[in-house]
């Protein structure tokens, strides 16, 4: 596995991991975030199955969050404040009456610090942040690597100098489509996980439910299915999800797109995720490569749902000097 590093005059850094096999991972220090995905289809023809901005200066604002890691709390705040030992903590509101995303707080869009570093004998991409006037002023970190075995590896580290609350995630869209022009509703998605997050008007969530009708992805489903769906939830989340699903033991979740025969799987020590199946996505997105409209990517949020703050989840965001989680994704191509 090799690693590559290019500097730009604007204080923009590009690295890209590539392996034996030919995948290439590449990667930005403005929010740490993932540019490139390239992986081969079934005929061995390398493409980007993420969605990229049309330029680098882009990410400065990258209001879809195209790739960007989300700090120090990823989803949204009910009523933009949470409990950080026993004093509130208020966060600006830019979502109603709530916070997505931590506001103006959130690192997604600057620039942070980067290099590569050796773990073990495996080569990473390191980038770090901190996060000052926020309860325990946080350092946040994130690690990529990639495996021979064609996975990518996202290692969160968090420092803090006291009690803080910390829910970190990726927000990479995926479209596994050699069809640049193509949506992803020609995805078939599965899961063993049993239970998701119901939401409110405002997608807040309110309840804890089981994975029946249109959320019951055990056996497969077709993403076209679910945006031709009625179902209430669907409709809160114009026409697609965008709810957290929890997960259990050796729960995982995986997407295959039948043309190509790509099919990702992700794993992680998160407690869940948000799967967002790009219902806010428009033509006036600047991608690159890809046309831009509603449903071209899919997100796998790997994190600790802030919902724990105001419901029993069975895990909180609250944490006190080092927090670590990790979400890997494989890549394979079925036959």
């Amino acid at each position: 596995m090799k690693t590559d590093k290019k500097n730009h005059e604007d204080g923009i850094v590009e690295y890209v991991l590539e392996n034996a096999s030919g995948m290439k991972v590449e990667l930005l220090n403005i929010g740490a975030s993932i540019t490139g995905i390239h992986v081969p289809d079934r005929n061995g023809n390398l493409s980007n199955v993420v969605l990229r901005n049309d330029s680098l200066e882009e990410y400065k604002g990258n209001l879809h969050l195209l790739g960007a890691t989300i700090a120090p709390v990823a989803g949204r705040v009910k009523d933009a404040e949470i409990e950080v030992d026993g004093q509130k903590y208020r966060f600006d509101k830019n979502d109603g009456n709530h916070t997505l995303h931590s506001g103006e707080l959130g690192v997604q869009n600057k620039a942070w610090e980067s290099g590569i570093v050796e773990e073990a004998g495996v080569e990473k991409v390191k980038f770090t942040t901190k996060i000052d006037n926020y309860p325990g002023d946080p350092e946040i970190n994130i690690l990529y690597s990639l495996g021979e075995d064609n996975t990518l590896k996202l290692e969160y580290d968090v420092r803090s100098a006291g009690p803080t609350a910390v829910a970190p995630t990726n927000h990479v869209y995926f479209n596994l489509n050699s069809d640049l022009e193509a949506t992803v509703g020609n995805h078939f998605v599965k899961s063993s996980a049993s239970h998701y997050l119901k939401m409110d008007d405002a997608l807040i969530p309110e309840s804890i439910e089981a994975c029946e009708g249109i959320f019951d992805l055990r056996e497969g489903r077709m993403l076209q299915e679910v945006f031709d769906s009625s179902d209430p939830q669907i409709e809160v989340a114009n026409g697609g999800y965008d709810h957290y699903f929890l997960l259990e033991g050796e729960d995982h979740f995986e997407v295959s797109e039948v043309d190509s025969g790509r099919k990702v799987t992700m794993t992680t020590n998160f407690p869940g995720f948000v799967f967002y199946t790009g219902n806010n996505l428009d033509e006036g997105l600047p991608l690159a490569g890809r046309k831009p409209q509603k449903y071209m990517g899919f997100c796998l949020e790997a994190q600790a749902s802030p919902a724990a703050a105001h419901m029993d989840l069975g895990f909180r965001i609250e944490a006190s000097g080092d927090y670590r989680r990790r979400t890997v994704f494989r890549f394979s191509v079925e036959d």
